[in-house]
């Protein structure tokens, strides 16, 4: 039987993006953490620049730093404009 993601989490904020080898970029974020097949995970949207945000989006792995200062390891899928889409590439503790 089909079972939906589980929704757990919502937060959002300002923080940062950073990757190895280019400029850290400040963003402002939405990151859902929900349950998918009994694992914990993220994804979400970035808003930023898109000058700041393309370096980002073109290395594979990037860390997201929330407000609150906790990490989040992710991928930046997809770029239009001055947003970006992202998933989560580890497991994420809820924030």
């Amino acid at each position: 039987m089909f079972e939906p993601n589980e929704v757990l989490q919502v937060a959002s904020g300002r923080g940062t993006v950073s990757a190895e080898g280019v400029a850290t970029a400040k963003v402002r974020y939405k990151l859902v953490i929900e349950r998918r097949s009994g694992a914990v995970t993220a994804h979400g949207t970035l808003t930023g620049t898109y000058a700041g945000l393309r370096p980002i989006w073109l290395v594979p792995d990037s860390v997201l730093t929330l407000k609150n200062g906790r990490t989040v390891a992710i991928s930046v899928t997809d770029l239009v404009g001055d947003t970006a889409e992202f998933e989560a590439t580890e497991p994420v503790p809820l924030v």
